[in-house]
C-alpha cells in the first residue's frame, strides 16, 4: 500500500492500495508541501464491488462497521464516462440508506473533481465535510433536482445555483482553498460562482443517497480527481473607491445604503452573476432605503458611480 500524505506537520490522510490510479508525488523542498494526486475511474474493480469494502480506507461509510451493507455502495456497468464502470447511488425519496464518503483531511488549496450522472426522472446530492470524521460540520450541500436544477447551499442559505441536464454525464469542479476560506465552482469546466468555504479543512466528499426529496435519488460518479491547485483568490470582491455603508446585513425585506455620492446605480446581483434588482438612486448621502424581495441566499450588493465601484457581499435570511 502507498501512503498518501499532505502538509508535513498535520496527519495522515489516508493510504490507497495499489490497484487505484495514484499520480506521482509533487516534491517540494524541504519543509514545504509533499503531496500526491489521487484519482479514481473505478474500472480496476469487479462489479458488484463494494468500495468501502475494496477501496478503503479512501472510501467509507458513514458509520462504522457497515461497509459490505447496503450503506455501502457498489461498482456497477450499468453507465460509465471512461472505461465501463462507475460508482452507483441510489436510495429511498426520503433519504438514504446509502452513505458512502471518500475521506480527505486537507488543507490548504485543492481541486476536487468528479464526474456525476443523474438519469432523467432521478435526484441526487453529495455535501462536502469539514473534517475527516464524518458528521462533524458541512462545509456545503449540493442538491441536483429532478427538474435540472443544481443548487448548493449550507444552512439553508443558497450559495450558488446552476443547471444541468439529467440524464447526461456532467463534470463538476470544485477550487477549495482553506487559507482563503474561497471555493470556485465549474459545471462542465464552465465557471459558475465564487462562494464561501467556511472549513478548516477538506474532509471529504459524502455521496448519500438523497435528492430533491420528491423523486428518487438514483446517481453515478466516475473520474474522481483530487488534486493540489493555485490559491484560490476573491475575483468578486472589489476594493471600495466609494464611502458607503448599509444595513442591516444579514437583511431580510430592506437594507439602507448611506454612500458619498448623489447619483448612483445600485445594483443586486446572485452568486452565477444573474441581476436581480437594480436601481437608479440619487438619494444615497442622506440614506435611503433599497426594498428587497429576495430569496434567503448570499447576494452581491454593488454601486457604480462612473469609475467608482464598491461591491460587498449581502445575505437574505428571513
Amino acid at each position: 500500500m502507498i501512503p498518501i500524505f499532505r502538509h508535513d506537520s498535520l496527519f495522515l490522510v489516508q493510504t490507497f492500495y495499489m490497484k487505484h490510479t495514484l499520480l506521482p508525488a509533487l516534491l517540494l523542498t524541504a519543509g514545504a508541501l509533499n503531496a500526491q494526486l489521487y484519482t479514481e475511474n473505478f474500472d480496476s474493480f469487479a462489479v458488484g464491488d463494494y468500495i468501502a469494502v475494496e477501496g478503503g480506507p479512501a472510501w467509507v461509510t458513514w458509520t462504522a462497521g457497515t461497509e459490505g451493507t447496503e450503506i455501502d455502495a457498489q461498482i456497477t456497468d450499468e453507465a460509465a464516462l471512461s472505461g465501463t464502470q462507475s460508482l452507483k447511488i441510489f436510495g429511498n425519496v426520503a433519504g438514504g440508506p446509502m452513505d458512502i464518503v471518500l475521506v480527505a483531511g486537507i488543507e490548504g488549496a485543492y481541486e476536487v473533481t468528479f464526474n456525476i450522472l443523474v438519469p432523467e426522472g432521478n435526484s441526487g446530492y453529495y455535501n462536502v465535510q469539514e473534517n475527516q470524521v464524518p458528521g462533524t460540520a458541512w462545509a456545503f450541500e449540493c442538491v441536483l433536482g429532478a427538474d435540472g436544477s443544481i443548487n448548493y447551499n449550507v444552512d439553508g442559505l443558497i450559495l450558488a445555483a446552476g443547471a444541468y441536464t439529467p440524464g447526461e454525464w456532467l463534470k463538476v469542479t470544485h477550487l477549495i482553498d482553506t487559507d482563503s476560506d474561497l471555493m470556485h465552482l465549474y459545471l462542465n469546466d464552465v465557471y459558475l460562482a465564487q462562494v464561501p468555504y467556511d472549513g478548516a479543512q477538506i474532509g471529504g466528499v459524502n455521496f448519500y443517497a438523497a435528492g430533491d426529496a420528491a423523486n428518487i435519488p438514483t446517481y453515478y460518479i466516475d473520474d474522481v480527481l483530487v488534486d493540489i491547485t493555485d490559491p484560490v483568490v476573491d475575483n468578486v470582491q472589489v476594493v471600495a473607491a466609494l464611502d458607503c455603508t448599509f444595513g442591516p446585513n444579514p437583511a431580510q425585506d430592506f437594507v439602507r445604503i448611506q454612500a458619498n455620492l448623489d447619483n448612483a446605480l445600485v445594483r443586486v446581483l446572485a452568486l452565477d452573476g444573474k441581476v436581480v434588482l437594480e436601481e437608479r438612486r440619487n438619494d444615497l448621502v442622506g440614506g435611503a432605503q433599497l426594498n428587497l424581495d429576495l430569496d434567503n441566499g448570499i447576494y452581491l450588493l454593488e454601486l457604480t458611480n462612473g469609475s467608482q465601484r464598491m461591491t460587498q457581499r449581502l445575505v437574505i435570511q428571513k
